[in-house]
């Protein structure tokens, strides 16, 4: 299982050391819950490096991809609400 943490927090271009924010693992990602993954409710998925929101994600379902996984990096696509393609918005570890 991998974690994602925000990329930033608290100070602009560098990492932050809090908590994790979501979870990874098989092929979707998970909301935390007490700082566990709430494995019964995945709200992505993952195709390839292209993320997903799934009907249990807030929102709903998404028929294009909100995130691109690069490498360590989750980038956010022209489709996400928040796009900035200048920046990562989580980094897993």
């Amino acid at each position: 299982m991998q974690y994602l943490h925000q990329s930033t927090y608290g100070h602009a271009g560098g990492e932050h050391s809090l908590k994790p924010v979501m979870a990874m693992d098989r092929g979707h990602i998970y909301d935390l819950k007490e700082g566990r993954p709430d494995l019964s409710k995945p709200i992505y998925a993952i195709h390839g490096d292209k993320v997903f929101a799934t009907e249990h994600h807030p929102g709903g379902a998404t028929p294009h991809a909100l995130f691109e996984i690069k490498g360590d990096k989750v980038h956010t696509t022209s489709a996400h609400p928040a796009h900035n393609p200048a920046s990562h918005t989580f980094v897993i570890r």
